[in-house]
């Protein structure tokens, strides 16, 4: 079988890598690795996951792609956690639009409109590509924003065997575990919604449902393990549901704004130095390659929605060999790989299509969802109508605004374009100026 990586100088896949060699069920011989930044993927080999290997005293096999054609070819299985335009169009798109007076984020906003605008067709071109060399191939999406990219793969091309993923829903499973004092394999989520706007509107632990008694007894030892959770706090009392991280900007767009003017750095200028650091101390041998990874996430995690929320956040000492988070983008990717192989019937929560889940709703409109295993595929478990009225509400909007994005790349229609950004609730009317905005003002 031929495992294949798309963006894997990311930082991101050393943690991948880690897991998979973890992994007892999941056994391969050879790992084709792709990126267009070729320098940074060889220091990368030849340092950090050198030195993995050696941890793990594996000898799998690294390949590392000249073409995105030679990684596609033949592949049973893929990974894709891409960058278009890099840290410097991410950085571009936050700091232009915080000048335009709207959140600088990469997936929410305008932010993730623009990027969305760049993403999408090089996504496109790569599954035309995969269509050709590897047609059984079965895509594991991580590109953001992962569900309009999902989404647009299943609206734009024949294409079917993609699977959205993102570890921000399964990570209220992780805390519920600490408060709990259980594993958090006990805890069965119900959640439902679209990617980074979803809601647990049911929690089981070992088959006894407790999400009531975690609002209502132990929110504050929620908060101590997210504290920006604290200023969801009415939100979650009012909808009796615990929401995806990201409602937060939704439900603080005003706030964020004016936090991240006041802040020297945008989150992505910070990630790019953390970066550079990195990648510095790696080419240098100086640093023990763990070592630097190690202070690298340290940083990289300690200061997620720090600058957002204006809460910090305390979280334990990183060490990549010591990693076993069951509920980690890395993990999630390698369940859902193992449950597509037939190995796994856990639960997990992805994008995947409707098919009837949610009656108001296309049966291909992508949704991230809990699902269950099912056929050699994932189906969708719980009910749509569990969700708070409001919830519903701001789900199809976004739903909407989604579809029309995809019209927008698919037309390559200025006017489209405009009309999209227009139906987001952070925009409104004002959507051709602020276009025009962000188009001038990078």
């Amino acid at each position: 079988m031929k495992l294949t990586i798309l963006g894997a100088a990311s930082p991101r896949f050393p943690l991948l890598l880690h897991s998979l060699l973890n992994r007892t069920e999941l056994v391969f011989d050879t790992i084709h690795l792709y990126d267009i930044d070729t320098q940074k993927l060889a220091l990368l080999d030849r340092t950090l996951l050198t030195r993995i290997l050696a941890s793990h005293r594996n000898t799998i096999r690294i390949v590392l792609c000249k073409t995105l054609e030679e990684a596609l070819e033949g592949a049973d299985y893929v990974f894709s956690s891409i960058r278009v335009g890099g840290q410097e169009q991410r950085i571009a798109d936050e700091l232009t639009a915080m000048r335009c007076s709207q959140i600088g984020q990469e997936t929410v906003g305008v932010g993730g409109f623009f990027l969305a605008l760049r993403t999408i067709p090089v996504v496109l071109q790569q599954v035309r590509l995969l269509e050709k060399v590897a047609p059984k191939a079965t895509l594991i999406n991580f590109t953001n924003p992962s569900g309009l990219v999902t989404q647009a793969v299943h609206s734009l091309t024949g294409f079917r065997k993609i699977i959205g993923i993102c570890d921000a829903p399964q990570m209220v499973a992780t805390y519920a575990s600490e408060i709990y004092g259980c594993d958090a394999e006990d805890v069965l989520l119900h959640y439902y919604g679209i990617n980074h706007l979803g809601w647990v509107y049911g929690m089981q632990l070992k088959g006894k449902e407790m999400l009531g008694d975690l609002i209502d007894t132990k929110l504050p030892l929620f908060f101590e393990k997210e504290p920006f959770y604290q200023d969801l706090e009415s939100h979650i009392r009012k909808t009796r549901t615990i929401p995806n991280e990201y409602l937060y900007y939704y439900e603080h767009t005003k706030t964020i704004v004016e936090n991240q003017k006041k802040s020297p750095l945008s989150r992505a200028q910070t990630i790019k130095i953390l970066d550079e650091e990195l990648y510095k101390a790696l080419g240098a041998g100086t640093v023990d390659a763990l070592d630097a990874f190690n202070h690298y996430m340290d940083a990289r995690n300690g200061s997620y929605m720090a600058l957002e929320s204006g809460r910090d956040r305390s979280l334990p000492v990183f060490s990549l060999l010591e990693q076993h988070n069951a509920n980690g983008y890395d993990a999630i990717a390698l369940d859902v790989l193992s449950s597509v192989m037939g190995i796994s019937k856990k639960p997990l929560i992805l994008n995947i299509p409707n098919n009837g889940f949610d009656p108001a709703l296309a049966d291909d409109d992508v949704i991230e969802v809990s699902t269950l295993p099912r056929d050699g595929w994932f189906a969708p478990i719980g009910t749509a109508s569990a969700l708070h009225p409001s919830s519903r509400a701001l789900l199809m909007q976004m739903k909407s605004y989604e579809r029309k994005v995809i019209e927008a790349v698919a037309s390559q229609s200025e006017r489209n374009a405009i009309e999209a950004l227009g139906m987001h609730p952070f925009v409104g009317a004002d959507a051709a100026s602020l276009y025009d905005c962000m188009r001038t003002g990078r």
